[in-house]
């Protein structure tokens, strides 16, 4: 285990994101297929909770993450819900939001799984621990309960239960949390490490769109400009 003072992002939480890059792929391939009002609102509507699953991950890794057996196999079962919500993208809020439902979920039990595990090992955090796997414990319930009802009852469930995931940390524990706080070292890489795969996956698409066309002046320009966006985001970085 790395001293606090020397946190790095470990090549299983990178792998970790890459799963995850591998989402917001998926999202942005439903998007390139319904470019409208609706198919943008579909996008951030899948991509919020995906994004806040990440975010749960992240943060608990920032604060209690160890590399020992336990760990490794609850973050390996993450990945494997996280490709499983990979799958259901599409149409994941027609006949696969029953089955993106239950990944959210699963990833929002394993994550508790992981607080109640670190609560034995940190006596100081209890108090903390204990709001949080009540917390994500009740979201991850009522996303559960939302694949019984039909739609659009499932949906409105989601909103609730995506209220109460993103109120737990923000509202109920603010002052507990400050207490243990990001690191300061491992968050930052971590978001770099994640937002520059992201990059590299948005690359992966203007080659993949610039391969279905032919060499013509207006899709130089369109691929010049796809790859200046990309680089300017990662100089922005630095």
């Amino acid at each position: 285990m790395e001293s606090y003072k020397d946190r790095h992002a470990s090549w299983l939480e990178n792998f970790y994101d890459l799963i995850v890059a591998i989402v917001v792929l998926q999202l942005s391939i439903n998007l390139n297929h319904d470019v409208s009002i609706n198919g943008f609102l579909s996008y951030v509507a899948l991509f919020i909770p995906v994004c806040w699953a990440w975010i749960g991950v992240t943060f608990y890794a920032t604060r209690f993450g160890t590399d020992d057996l336990i760990h490794r196999f609850l973050t390996l079962l993450q990945i494997g819900a996280c490709a499983f919500m990979a799958v259901n993208i599409p149409d994941g809020f027609g006949k696969n939001s029953v089955w993106f439902a239950l990944s959210y979920a699963a990833m929002r039990i394993l994550l508790v799984v992981e607080y109640v595990h670190a609560r034995k090992h940190v006596p100081s955090a209890r108090k903390l621990i204990n709001r949080y796997s009540l917390g994500f414990s009740v979201s991850a319930g009522i996303w559960f309960a939302s694949i019984f009802v039909p739609p659009p009852l499932r949906f409105i469930l989601w909103l609730v239960g995506l209220a109460v995931d993103i109120s737990t940390p923000l509202l109920l524990t603010r002052q507990i949390s400050n207490q243990f706080a990001p690191h300061e070292q491992h968050l930052p890489e971590r978001f770099g490490s994640f937002t520059i795969i992201v990059l590299g996956i948005a690359i992966l698409g203007v080659v993949n769109g610039i391969a279905t066309h032919q060499w013509t002046l207006p899709s130089m320009i369109s691929a010049a400009l796809g790859l200046a966006i990309a680089f300017s985001l990662w100089v922005d970085l630095l």
